[in-house]
């Protein structure tokens, strides 16, 4: 059985325990082997949440996010200074989530931007809502001002600071959360269930774009797998539990109090070759899980974002084969333009049932490979060979292989047809 389950967004910062936290956490939560096991550094023991990110089926897709250049904000009024002053929060929001980071705001250029935030308009409108905002004290009622942002004039905003673009296809993340009570011991959280946690993801997936399925915990969860495996990290049980939910990776998270009351947090995260950890400590539940979703977010977009529009790398050569008539030539060179990390395509040679396409980057190579393998609508096939110097008896050879996308050693691929 095949579930989607509640698609959020996620959102948040670093930040190390202390060292009393860190004591308090090491005896609570890493005195297991098979905790300990897990390669983890010494900041890493300090950690009551953990968020371990693990690659499960690669049949799995990731999920195109819309309406990245959309952002709303509650007002009081229709004036045009109330408008303006919505209109730079909003613009704000989205430069972060389509950028994947919140430094670009410190930039000269943004900081400009924003006093004319209402040049990237392209429409807005007013929706009522049940909603209020306080004022002097006073809950006052409010309405919602949606802005449509031109996209094309946020890019080029980032383009002129040169700053990172993070495709609207991202990562699908699958969320199991652990709590670890003094009084009702350890116990699977619902982000689904309108609680405080809940409505604090849902927020956070709004600002970042960062798909999030979270589990439905019915029966076939809890048969599967209970808070104690989630708790010790096993990860087979983790994974097998997960398949029903087609994710592209799956967070595992673990949070505890202390006697004086603080939340405790920390993140594991586990994709591809990549383990990054971070922690956080909060006065509540809600700001304690944005932060670890906060510094996920960050991560994944350092992985998938296109880096820097400095400027277009020289052309790679990529070969789709099993190119069965004009109309797969067709699709196969528009699915390949339609690529964010793509400027442009061009054709470089044809053969039978085989093109090979000059592809024009806004990143790097690796920025191309990494956004197909997680599309995966083309078959990769086989690796491509590194050029490497290559070595018998002591004496080195010539490289292997010319350089990878070349037209020598191109990047390969199947079309689905």
């Amino acid at each position: 059985m095949k579930l989607t389950g509640m698609k959020v967004y996620m959102a948040v910062k670093w930040k190390w325990l202390s060292r009393s936290a860190g004591e308090w956490l090491s005896r609570a939560l890493w005195a297991k082997p098979e905790i300990s096991g897990l390669g983890c550094s010494r900041a890493s023991a300090s950690l009551g949440i953990v968020l371990a990110v693990l690659i499960v089926s690669p049949s799995i897709k990731a999920e195109v996010v819309g309406q990245l250049y959309q952002q709303s904000e509650l007002v009081t009024g229709q004036s045009q200074a109330e408008r303006k002053q919505a209109a730079q929060s909003a613009l704000e929001k989205v430069l972060v989530r389509v950028s994947g980071r919140d430094f670009v705001l410190q930039e000269n250029g943004v900081q400009t931007a924003l006093k004319r935030a209402e040049r990237f308009i392209e429409a807005y409108r007013y929706e009522s809502t049940d909603e209020t905002v306080q004022q002097e004290g006073l809950a006052v009622a409010a309405s919602r001002l949606i802005f449509n942002f031109s996209r094309a004039g946020v890019e080029q905003l980032l383009r002129d600071q040169q700053a990172p673009l993070w495709p609207s296809n991202r990562p699908s993340v699958l969320v199991w959360l652990v709590k670890d009570d003094l009084n009702q011991g350890r116990e699977l959280v619902s982000l689904q269930d309108g609680s405080p946690l809940a409505k604090a993801a849902a927020e956070l997936s709004q600002l970042r774009g960062i798909p999030l399925v979270m589990p439905m915990l019915d029966l076939e969860d809890r048969l599967q797998i209970n808070p104690n495996q989630i708790w010790g990290l096993d990860q087979a049980a983790i994974i097998e539990a997960s398949a029903r939910y087609n994710a592209d990776v799956l967070l595992v998270g673990r949070y505890s109090q202390t006697s004086s009351g603080q939340w405790l947090s920390a993140w594991t995260l586990l994709h591809k070759q990549h383990q990054q950890v971070f922690d956080s400590e909060a006065t509540d539940e809600p700001m304690l899980v944005t932060q670890g979703l906060n510094d996920a977010t960050d991560f994944l977009a350092s992985i998938y974002s296109i880096g820097s529009f400095g400027g277009a790398t020289d052309s790679v050569i990529v070969q789709v084969e099993q190119v069965n008539g004009f109309r797969d030539y067709v699709k196969a060179i528009n699915y390949l333009d339609s690529l964010e990390v793509v400027r442009h395509v061009n054709l470089a040679a044809l053969k039978a049932q085989s093109i090979q396409l000059s592809v024009k980057l806004e990143g790097d190579i690796t920025a191309l490979t990494d956004a197909l393998a997680l599309d995966r609508r083309l078959g990769a096939l086989g690796e491509s060979i590194e050029a490497t110097p290559a070595a018998m008896n002591g004496v080195k050879l010539p490289a292997t292989a010319e350089p990878l996308g070349s037209q020598g050693n191109p990047l390969r691929y199947r079309w689905p047809g």
